[in-house]
């Protein structure tokens, strides 16, 4: 009898009409705020299918956060109803009314449809706590302290967040920044204030940049993104029964309501307008020299010990720092030392650094210069001169630390400087007597004086012995202090060795870059490097570079495959895990 009723209930199925097939466009939301999301739904009414949306014709206006998909089999009322769905999260790419246009599945098209979107600016906000009025909730706008700038002089740029309420903002990054024509620098932590606007109080987030026009002409500034989210009541059955049972209960110091655990998040996406600039290129009067586009240039010494105490043979240190306001570190020149006659130099490799004094990018950079008399007497130290040019007067400019005359004391400890012998004085003949000594006379004491080849010996020896431990003295010393490179610096040094095919020095430099760009990691090799950039198709060329590095033909060597991925790998920003606060994980 069961057999039966299941015979007549699939024979019920078989003759129950099955609705045609089509494919239907809609849209959770006809209008929103610019930097926020939309969902479109496309839903076929026959069946499953192997077949996928064709979804690049939304790539002009829209960009595609994130696609899912879901099937639905109902049996109502003798009906049998089939539905497949996809939901495509779009972010809107400009401000206006934009067409969703129609999108194929197979040889089925689905329905257009327009959307608007409300240009997200300061004067545009929401005025009230409606927040289903399409109207923006966040707002982002950027300014600039100066659109005429001289090529590598530094252009400040502030990127400024309006949020009327429940943003949490989670970094912002230069989008598609090209280095060739914009080097950019964070000038430290995001500044928070509130601000009245049209009667209603607003959050103001404010975060700075350096910015360093590499080519002169019009160039606009890169457009910054900033990237975050706010959460909304979302409607599952959940929600409802925490709301019906607990209303809205708030927990102390969390700082949002314990219903929030059932809350939908919603991507924001914020674009500043580039801002034009007109750069203006390197002025005539700089004649061809090093350029240092800076507000200020300073030089300064320091003497170790000091005062200084000039003494033959014995070293003395000066180190030389340059200070340059408004340009970058690579932009300080080395310093050349002129010769100084009987005081030999040794200077070591310069080191540089940045920093953010009072809203501007500070360069310094030192070098040590080490002293090693020669001679007694009077001794000149040559003045060290860097030429710059002031971009507050427009005009070429030069900072000196003046020549030093020095008094150099004469050092018995040290060891004399060898000479040629005298020629020796006419003697009279030796006679048989004089000759030889009596068979049993005691023979005459050796002395270094009566042997001029044993003292030139001993003053060579001496002489030898001196400069040998100068050069365990300051050789060593010079080696330990090199310049600091920064990740950026390395990378250049990776794409150039990996396109020279110098896989060995492609190796090295790829640590360096690595200890760098993983500040808080300990890298010691290639596998490291993998570890920490968990990225499967890097890994796996780095594992070719470790079987080529040591092969004896590395003709299977890739350098723009390598190049390609690494690009990926060295600008996707890394983010270290951080203590909650209102801001993290900002661009660095």
């Amino acid at each position: 009898m069961k057999k039966l009723y299941l015979f007549f209930a699939l024979l019920m199925l078989a003759a129950a009409p099955v609705s045609a097939a089509g494919l239907t466009a809609s849209v959770d939301k006809s209008e929103l705020p610019q930097g926020e999301t939309l969902t479109l739904t496309l839903t076929y009414d026959g069946g499953q299918t192997n077949e996928q949306p064709q979804l690049d014709v939304l790539n002009r206006d829209f960009n595609i956060f994130s696609v899912g998909s879901s099937f639905q089999h109902n049996y109502i009322n003798g009906k049998i109803s089939q539905k497949q769905q996809w939901q495509a999260v779009l972010m809107p790419k400009r401000e206006g009314e934009l067409t969703i246009p129609a999108v194929k599945l197979g040889k089925l098209t689905s329905n257009p449809l327009t959307v608007k979107v409300v240009k997200a600016s300061p004067q545009n906000l929401n005025r009230d706590s409606d927040t289903a009025t399409g109207r923006p909730r966040y707002a982002v706008d950027a300014v600039v302290d100066n659109k005429n700038p001289y090529v590598q002089q530094e252009v400040n740029l502030t990127v400024r967040i309006y949020d009327t309420g429940g943003l949490q903002l989670e970094r912002i990054v230069p989008l598609d920044n090209d280095e060739n024509n914009w080097v950019v620098k964070s000038l430290g932590e995001p500044e928070v204030e509130s601000k009245v606007i049209d009667g209603r109080s607003v959050r103001v987030i404010k975060i700075r940049f350096a910015l360093f026009p590499q080519k002169s002409g019009p160039l606009p500034t890169p457009e910054f993104v900033a990237e975050g989210f706010y959460l909304s009541r979302g409607a599952s059955p959940m929600q409802q029964i925490f709301d019906d049972t607990f209303g809205t209960l708030n927990i102390n110091g969390l700082g949002a309501d314990f219903a929030d655990i059932f809350a939908v998040k919603n991507t924001v996406a914020l674009s500043a307008t580039p801002i034009d600039i007109n750069v203006r290129p390197i002025p005539a009067q700089n004649d061809g020299g090093w350029w240092i586009p800076a507000e200020s240039l300073e030089l300064y010494s320091e003497w170790k010990p000091a005062p200084p105490q000039f003494k033959v043979g014995e070293a003395v240190t000066r180190n030389i720092y340059m200070k340059a306001v408004g340009v970058a570190d690579n932009q300080l020149p080395n310093i050349s030392f002129k010769d100084s006659g009987s005081l030999k130099q040794y200077p070591e490799k310069p080191v540089s650094e940045m920093k953010n004094e009072n809203g501007k990018i500070a360069s310094y950079r030192l070098i040590s210069n080490v002293y090693i008399p020669g001679a007694p007497g009077q001794a000149v130290v040559p003045e060290i001169k860097v030429n710059w040019f002031n971009v507050k007067t427009g005009r070429p400019e030069s900072t000196t630390l003046p020549a030093m005359t020095v008094m150099v004391a004469p050092n018995p400890q040290a060891a004399p400087a060898p000479q040629a012998p005298a020629a020796p004085e006419a003697t009279p003949p030796v006679t048989q007597s004089q000759a030889a000594p009596a068979e049993n006379s005691p023979a005459a004491p050796q002395t270094a004086a009566s042997h001029p080849g044993l003292y030139i010996g001993l003053a060579s020896a001496a002489f030898l012995l001196g400069i040998g431990i100068s050069w365990l003295l300051f050789g060593r010393r010079a080696n330990r202090s090199e310049t600091k490179l920064s990740a950026g610096d390395y990378r250049n040094e990776v794409i150039k060795a990996a396109r020279s095919g110098q896989l060995k020095e492609l190796r090295n430099n790829l640590i360096g870059w690595a200890k760098e760009f993983y500040a808080d990691a300990k890298i010691k090799n290639l596998k490291d490097i993998a570890a920490h950039a968990q990225n499967e198709r890097f890994t796996q060329v780095l594992d070719n570079l470790s079987s080529l590095m040591y092969a004896s033909k590395s003709s299977q060597w890739d350098g723009e495959a390598f190049i390609s991925t690494f690009d990926e790998v060295s600008r996707k920003r890394r983010t270290a895990p951080r203590a909650k606060t209102p801001l993290p994980d900002l661009y660095e």
